[in-house]
């Protein structure tokens, strides 16, 4: 059922606010921030939300994970789906209210870490296995964008994953949007693994080695 009317591309390529969930407000190129009454989507149904977690879950590569890092945590509802799945898990988000939020969300996970950080100046410095960049990039500017992606390119552990997903629709008053935040995404040192295009988001897989899930799996 969550999957009716998505294309899924499969390639080996190179390259939300409290009520929004997996939308961060961050700080912009020009140091500008994103107040917490920014709401681009409108009315972005819960229901959305969920199938859109659970899509995002069900295409990591991996059904464990050691060191996890979602940047643009929000009130931390996809870092509790994700909990279950990793090790540890660092969540990050630049908004003190939305921190706030996810803190008392996940309280009782002692494997998860939220912090609030700007992205992409404050970044982690040590790698990790998994890395979520959800519903954020097209608030960066694209100076911001590629500084971004060169800590993306460095920071991912061989044989890693790199999800991101982010909304298609147009928004007013920034410089990129979703369709294009994710063809400048094309250009990461990183292998694509897949794309999902649902009408109203995208979500792009890679990964930083040569992978085949049939293949590692003894089917093919």
């Amino acid at each position: 059922v969550f999957f009716q009317q998505i294309d899924v591309e499969h390639g080996d390529h190179r390259g939300q606010n409290q009520t929004l969930e997996g939308i961060a407000p961050v700080q912009l190129g020009n140091g500008e921030e994103i107040g917490d009454d920014h709401q681009f989507v409108g009315n972005h149904h819960q229901s959305q939300e969920q199938r859109k977690r659970q899509i995002c879950l069900s295409v990591l590569l991996k059904p464990h994970y050691q060191q996890a890092l979602e940047i643009g945590c929000s009130n931390g509802v996809f870092s509790e789906a994700l909990a279950a799945r990793c090790d540890q898990l660092l969540c990050l988000d630049g908004h003190a209210k939305a921190v706030n939020l996810a803190q008392q969300r996940l309280a009782t996970y002692s494997h998860i870490e939220v912090q609030q950080a700007w992205v992409p100046t404050q970044l982690p410095k040590h790698s990790f296995d998994l890395i979520i960049v959800s519903e954020i990039l097209y608030y960066l500017d694209m100076a911001a964008l590629y500084e971004l992606m060169t800590w993306l390119n460095q920071h991912l552990t061989q044989g890693g994953t790199l999800l991101c997903c982010h909304w298609r629709h147009s928004i007013a008053g920034f410089e990129l949007d979703g369709n294009q935040v994710h063809q400048h995404l094309q250009q990461l040192n990183l292998k694509h693994y897949l794309t999902v295009k649902d009408p109203d988001f995208l979500i792009d897989v890679w990964s930083n080695a040569n992978i085949n899930l049939a293949e590692q799996e003894g089917l093919v």
